[in-house]
């Protein structure tokens, strides 16, 4: 858990570069610039994670399908999250990211280690026996 936690600090914080580089450089407006920016690093973040945390030699389609897909939750709490904070309660976006990261990095604490790594196999065994 210690290293799937430092890979999302990482992670955000190159994310965050990601997203002033879109927002503040390029010009995008937020809305674009912040999902943009997550799904780079949903997809940057899978891959590590499959390797580095979860030890496999190689990613599947199924496992990138459903850490895509209990991502997807994440993705709209975060956006909705940074979105509302800095565009409707005029929150700086830099502190909205942080608020939006913190409540979806919640949010796939639960599904991604529930979902997406469980064992399926582990579980039946362990109901068969």
């Amino acid at each position: 858990m210690a290293s799937w936690f430092l890979l999302g600090l990482t992670a955000s914080l190159a994310e965050l570069a990601l997203l002033r580089g879109l927002y503040e450089g390029l010009g995008w407006v937020l809305p674009v610039a912040t999902a943009t920016a997550a799904e780079v690093f949903i997809i940057v973040k899978f891959l590590v994670a499959d390797r580095w945390v979860f030890g496999h030699p190689r990613p599947t389609i199924n496992r990138l399908v459903r850490y895509h897909g209990a991502s997807a939750g994440a993705l709209v709490v975060y956006w909705v999250v940074i979105n509302a904070l800095a565009l409707i309660a005029a929150m700086p976006y830099v502190a909205a990211f942080v608020i939006g990261t913190g409540a979806a990095f919640a949010w796939s604490l639960v599904t991604n280690f529930v979902w997406v790594w469980a064992d399926p196999l582990r579980g039946k065994d362990a109901r068969s026996a």
